[in-house]
């Protein structure tokens, strides 16, 4: 009886580390804006996620950031957020420095803004920065925001920008890794003011990866559920390859596929990326 009761125990003790470990894996909120101007909803929902607490604007990516980063902080500030400031991160040496971490540590969102999405990698790709950022985000469950060059950054596999993007072929556009706040599909921005879906469908149909693209003046708040909620004047546009059928030609270098879902979503609007459906739900 006594051995009986041992084991009961041990299966609940078990059981409740695996619940904890469940919950402590949850993962926080993302602010993708997909470049121009920046909704001022989904500023206020991303402020309010944040509790109010510390928001950190990191400029990596601009060539601009003394202008670029007070520009954000007073846009956040005219939001209604009470605790922001700026940062800009110059050389992998800087975001391993103990000013920067520490700085990171103490925000419970980050938001980066536009430029160039490689330079915002180089400089903070394998450093102690970089593996803040992703705690507040994967075990924190803090609120990541970017625009433009920084909603190209979240996604694990990020579009550089360069390729020909006038064609439908394997191994044209190039890709980096990103932060991987998004494992599950591709983000792209400018997406429809710049036509580039030719790049997000050839990364689609290769990677058989969901697509995300975002348009100008338009930002999605997305869930730890895997559901996002659209904002503003322009579209989101999905490509989902994950029921389509993709034939295997390794001497054929153009892409083929069919039964792609093609899912177009505006203001109000929200998409379950496990079902691959615009849903309605409560804001």
């Amino acid at each position: 009886m006594k051995s009986k009761m041992l084991i009961l125990i041990s299966l609940l003790f078990l059981l409740g580390c695996q619940q904890d470990e469940l919950s402590n894996n949850s993962n926080g909120y993302l602010f993708i804006v997909g470049g121009g101007g920046k909704p001022s909803a989904a500023i206020e929902k991303f402020i309010d996620l944040c509790g109010n607490e510390f928001i950190l604007i990191i400029t990596s990516a601009s060539g601009y950031p003394r202008e670029s980063g007070p520009a954000a902080v007073e846009l956040f500030k005219d939001h209604g957020a009470d605790n922001v400031d700026w940062l800009h991160i110059a050389s992998p040496d800087s975001a391993n420095s103990d000013d920067v971490v520490e700085a990171i540590r103490r925000a419970r969102g980050i938001f980066f803004t536009g430029g160039v999405q490689g330079r915002l990698m180089h400089r903070l790709r394998g450093t102690r920065a970089e593996k803040e950022i992703l705690a507040l985000y994967f075990e924190k469950k803090g609120v990541i925001g970017g625009t433009s060059a920084g909603a190209a950054v979240q996604s694990e596999l990020m579009i550089t920008g360069d390729g020909d993007f006038t064609i439908l072929e394997k191994n044209n556009i190039v890709t980096e890794p990103g932060f991987g706040f998004l494992k599950n599909c591709i983000i792209d921005q400018h997406f429809v003011a710049r036509r580039r879906n030719n790049r997000l469908l050839s990364l689609v149909i290769e990677k058989k990866l969901p697509g995300i693209g975002i348009d100008e003046s338009t930002a999605i708040i997305y869930h730890p559920d895997d559901m996002f909620d659209v904002y503003g004047q322009g579209s989101v546009v999905i490509y989902d390859p994950r029921k389509a059928s993709i034939p295997v030609e390794p001497e054929v270098r153009k892409l083929s596929a069919e039964h792609l879902r093609l899912s177009v979503l505006h203001e109000g609007q929200s998409f379950d990326m496990t079902s691959g459906k615009i849903i309605i739900r409560e804001k």
